[in-house]
């Protein structure tokens, strides 16, 4: 330890803290704590409010898919600690020693808190503090709000020059953005059960469908329409985006995308998009290609009203900006003929023609495309939960037909016993501190309750909980081995890219199980990847507009005039940029001062800001770890991967990151999901592959998996720098037992369970192009050590437990 950082410990340990009874805060003296209480006695019943939101957990709404870092969501008690920006949470003891010249009547000195102890700008921050805890504020907003603030008190001056200058409200806010924009929503009488939209030429009175009038009965407000709604054009907000020369460039994006062969990675890549464009649809290389999706939903979990979302995507912008119960034995049925749909065929239950037909792009049965949301997840993920759920009894039996009619009864394959499925659950309940927000579902214990269950969460529960928790629990080895091809199946249709290889896989794997995933490698051909047009993001928005529909005002607003709220917002943000306009103190996370490259690496891998110089790693603690031990595996590094010795280390100095960027994939201090008194994960976690020599001289790679410490930048002894992480290894490695596929992991040794001491952390250095998955963990059922590893999106087709790593190689 440095002698300033020992100098710092010696200061806390030997200052006295007194804790008010009545709260969780500490205060440095006797006097400050009596003034604290005094405001106990003068307001309780705000106080009662902010010690209740200090001993509880934020409960406050966060949207489970976003993947930011920032939103993290903390305990009251964890956040008010950081807030108040205390030194350490930790409780020191501390005691007080007489000289023997001393009496026992000792004289402890005191500063007295008044009138002016506190600045008015020290005042106004310790109450916005308060108002952060009153409110439930997450950290991340507190942040931004204190930002806000100081730009506020910076510009002071030039803003009072304005006229009528003050922040307004939101109400304020909206009227005004509305004022000057053009995007407008169009109001339409609606029947008030939701029935139908009358139009504007519509002169009916009453609704022809359950004739409740049109208007209000009050004589006064005999022209009031009982009920309105707004509709947006999407022709005017497209309009708006090209006459903006910032999103007209971003729209840029399908003329200049070049595809390449063999590969298909966007809709543009379809031979549906080809076949218009040699039609001369696609042309002008401001041409807009867009995709109409529809989906219903209640804004409560047994709620009766029902709600219908349009959603609209837009497959002009790069990917990166716009993300994110029978069986049937024909598998060789053919196609609806495109006849079929354009006049009706009533004996393949086409009874009259698909208004779709009159659009001069429609192309048939790849007109409709696949969401993975509703044939994935909630048709096979679902589907694969009602299975296992099943309660077997004496009077239950299966059968299935044979071509002949016969019926031939069987045991039941998928029966998992009610305790099983309680240990399953427990697991995943035990899971969730250890799993990414990129892991878009909630990863909820659905055996516990399944109400409120969204499509992202069966996703996440078919493609990470069933090859990991369920499938050993099958009693069946054939039923064990065709559910995890189904599982592998899916996960390839949901690849960014995809070859011809794969698609001849994912037929293979698709022929016997379910009828429409024949369709996926057809679909994907003609339309490309299901991911480049799938409906995840409408489930966030659906989720913001049911808390909204609830909470709606008294005026009646209903979700339409919502959409033409946030569509104005949007078009606001997109035709400038507010944050810049005010110049906003703030961290700058897009600037090019903000981040630094690696020369000449093709891999394009950046470290992002803010940035911390540890200068002597023989004394210095580097993001909590000790320099020698940081040091020590810099050295194993080197010589695992160059040769390079001691005497060829190069210079003492690293430069430690907040963030690592690379393909398309931030790795940071990422948020874990956690509930009440879950403990909160820091680190996240990374799968990599170690190079190292053998025996023979010869580099070769094993998989490991850890916990990054921090991401940092080390030059050698030849001058070429290099980005490096520091992770903590897990001590053991393997695959499952019943899918050599799958990875495991123990975050301690077995030794160490067995002697029942605490080993000392495996520290090793990596170079970051040596990560290959941020991951999640999954509790292995019978052992609180040991995990399942999970990817997002991602599949482990390779016999991990052949090139499994251990600690030996570091």
């Amino acid at each position: 330890m440095s002698f300033s950082n020992a100098s710092q410990q010696r200061d806390r340990i030997s200052t006295q803290q007194y804790q008010c009874d009545q709260c969780v805060l500490f205060f440095d003296n006797y006097q400050k704590l009596q003034n604290h209480k005094r405001i106990h006695r003068g307001d309780s019943a705000t106080m009662t409010e902010i010690d209740q939101s200090i001993l509880d957990d934020v409960d406050m709404y966060h949207d489970e898919n976003d993947t930011s870092n920032e939103d993290e969501s903390v305990s009251n008690s964890e956040y008010t600690m950081e807030s108040m920006e205390l030194d350490n949470t930790i409780s020191y003891k501390c005691a007080c020693n007489f000289e023997d010249s001393e009496g026992e009547a000792h004289i402890y000195d005191s500063s007295q808190v008044s009138t002016n102890t506190f600045t008015k700008a020290e005042l106004m921050s310790i109450h916005l503090s308060q108002l952060m805890l009153q409110h439930r504020i997450a950290r991340a907003a507190y942040r931004d709000i204190v930002q806000f603030i100081n730009t506020v008190i910076r510009d002071h001056d030039d803003i009072m020059m304005e006229r009528g200058a003050k922040i307004s409200h939101g109400e304020t806010v909206d009227a005004l953005l509305k004022s000057k924009s053009s995007v407008k929503g169009h109001e339409y009488d609606v029947c008030s059960s939701g029935c139908r939209l009358y139009g504007i030429n519509d002169d009916q009175e009453s609704c022809v469908d359950c004739g409740k009038p049109r208007y209000k009965t009050d004589p006064n407000q005999s022209q009031t329409p009982a009920a309105s709604m707004k509709l947006m054009s999407v022709g005017d907000m497209l309009s708006q985006m090209l006459a903006d020369p910032a999103t007209r460039e971003l729209l840029c994006y399908r003329a200049n995308r070049e595809s390449v062969a063999g590969q298909l990675t966007n809709i543009f890549d379809g031979d549906n998009y080809k076949q218009l464009v040699q039609q001369g649809l696609f042309s002008n290389p401001d041409d807009i290609a867009i995709g109409l999706y529809t989906n219903g939903f209640v804004n409560q979990k047994k709620g009766k009203n029902s709600y219908t979302i349009i959603h609209c995507i837009i497959f002009n912008l790069d990917p990166s900006i716009r993300w994110h119960d029978m069986y049937f034995d024909d598998i060789s049925a053919q196609l609806r003929p495109l006849e079929d749909f354009k006049v009706g065929n009533p004996s393949k239950n086409i009874y009259q023609p698909s208004i779709y037909t009159q659009l001069s792009t429609f192309s048939g049965s790849s007109f409709f495309a696949l969401d993975e949301l509703h044939l994935i997840a909630r048709g096979i993920g679902k589907l694969v939960y009602d299975l296992i759920t099943i309660t077997l009894t004496k009077e239950t039996k299966f059968f299935y037909t044979h071509p002949d009619n016969t019926l031939n009864t069987t045991e039941y394959p998928f029966h998992i016993p009610r305790a099983d499925l309680v240990t399953i659950g427990n697991c995943i309940t035990s899971s969730r501190k250890y799993i990414l927000t990129s892991f878009q579902g909630s990863f909820d214990n659905v055996f516990a309750n399944i109400d409120g269950t969204r499509a992202v969460d069966w996703l996440d529960f078919l493609l990470y909980l069933v090859p990991t928790l369920v499938v050993p629990y099958l009693p069946n080895r054939a039923v064990k081995t065709a559910l995890l091809s189904l599982v592998k199946g899916c996960v390839l249709a949901l690849q960014w890219t995809l070859t011809s290889e794969l698609l001849d896989e994912m037929e293979s794997v698709f022929q016997p199980v379910q009828h429409y995933l024949v369709h996926i490698p057809y679909i994907i051909k003609q339309q490309g990847p299901l991911r480049c047009y799938s409906t995840c993001s409408m489930e966030r928005v659906i989720g913001i507009f049911s808390k909204l529909i609830k909470s709606k005002s008294k005026g009646g607003r209903n979700a339409s005039f919502l959409v033409e709220r946030f569509a104005i917002h949007n078009y606001t943000s997109t035709a400038i940029s507010i944050c810049d306009e005010i110049n906003l103190i703030r961290p700058k996370p897009y600037g090019r001062e903000s981040y630094m490259n690696l020369p000449n690496d093709p891999s394009g891998a950046q470290l992002w800001e803010p940035f911390h110089q540890f200068v002597n790693l023989n004394d210095d603690l580097v993001e909590g770890v000790g320099g020698p031990s940081v040091k020590e595996a810099l050295l194993k590094y080197y010589w695992r991967t160059t040769g390079l010795t001691g005497h060829e280390f190069g210079d003492s100095v690293v430069i430690v990151a907040a963030r690592l960027w690379m393909d398309l994939t931030v790795y940071s201090s990422c948020m874990y999901r956690r509930k009440k008194n879950e403990t909160s994960h820091g680190n996240h976690y990374v799968m990599f592959t170690c190079p190292y020599r053998n025996n023979r001289n010869v580099i070769v790679h094993s998989w490991l998996v850890g916990t990054v410490q921090f991401y940092f930048q080390h030059v050698d002894f030849y001058g070429f720098p290099h980005f490096l992480a520091f992770v903590e290894v897990m001590k053991e490695h393997d695959a499952a037992g019943h899918d050599s596929s799958v990875p495991i992991v123990k975050q301690r040794s077995q030794s160490t369970r067995t002697l029942g001491h605490q080993t000392q952390p495996t520290y090793a250095v990596i170079s970051v192009n040596d990560i290959c998955h941020q991951v999640g963990l999954v509790q292995y059922p019978p052992n609180g050590n040991q995990f399942y590893v999970i990817a997002p999106y991602y599949i482990f087709n390779n016999n991990m437990r052949i090139t499994k790593g251990n600690l030996s190689i570091l």
